[in-house]
């Protein structure tokens, strides 16, 4: 049972590193305006509706997703999503206290099912999660509401800008994440409301890069930003529910989920 217990604490571990990941959330525009006027505020709308847009493409197409994050925690998550069939697959390898650990996550409408590699305790295979035994704050369950993750990206920026062209700064309100929880947000404190954020969009107006501060806002946590690129817009994309042996995850790592 220890080894169970440092199993599902290790999947805390990655839930934690995966909150500064991606599932953040879609943007509304900063509600003051400055003096100068109609023209200020005009661009400022602009902008907060360009990365709206932007955010929305992502539940109408295929795309390809990497997320990076370096120093004491490491990740790296790359991962396919078929917007309109509800359909995501995602790998992702956190570096933390001198190990390495691997989630594999294939989502197809309302099924879900995870892998993990270097998690003592868990089962090697494939584990389905049963999502009605999900609490009402699962991150798994709220990840079903948005599988493309474009609703829930950027849902809570302010102060939205143009920052250059067809770049667009801001920042986030981690606290109002539906990805959040209670060590993170000790972790970010007092910045967690205001977490600067920059993204890049294409000529067709679709997310290409999305940067968070989060280094600047925890230095303490010796991390670097976290990094989300998107590419391969309207490229084939190939997800199925896993082959061979499939148990059901452990009634302690639905509660962790």
């Amino acid at each position: 049972m220890r080894t169970r217990r440092l199993g599902i604490a290790a999947v805390g571990l990655i839930a934690a590193a995966a909150l500064v990941a991606g599932c953040q959330p879609a943007p509304k525009a900063e509600p003051g305006a400055t003096p100068s006027a109609a023209a200020s505020t005009q661009a400022q709308a602009s902008a907060a509706d360009a990365l709206t847009a932007a955010t929305g493409k992502l539940k109408t197409t295929t795309a390809k997703i990497t997320m990076t994050m370096g120093g004491a925690a490491s990740m790296k998550a790359t991962g396919s999503v078929d917007g309109p069939n509800k359909k995501v697959a995602m790998n992702m390898v956190i570096g933390a206290m001198g190990q390495n650990l691997t989630m594999d996550t294939v989502q197809i409408g309302e099924e879900v099912w995870l892998k993990y590699a270097g998690v003592p305790g868990l089962p090697k295979d494939w584990m389905h999660v049963d999502v009605t035994k999900l609490g009402p704050n699962s991150t798994v369950r709220k990840s079903l509401e948005d599988p493309s993750f474009s609703e829930n990206l950027l849902r809570t920026a302010a102060q939205v800008s143009w920052d250059g062209t067809n770049k667009v700064k801001g920042t986030i309100d981690m606290t109002k994440s539906p990805t959040m929880n209670a060590a993170a947000a000790a972790a970010l404190g007092d910045k967690a409301t205001a977490v600067p954020f920059t993204a890049t969009l294409d000529d067709q107006g679709r997310l290409l890069t999305m940067t968070m501060a989060v280094g600047d806002a925890v230095p303490q946590a010796g991390i670097t930003d976290m990094v989300v690129t998107y590419s391969a817009y309207g490229e084939p994309v190939t997800v199925e529910k896993p082959a061979g042996k499939i148990v059901e995850a452990p009634v302690e790592l639905l509660a962790s989920l």
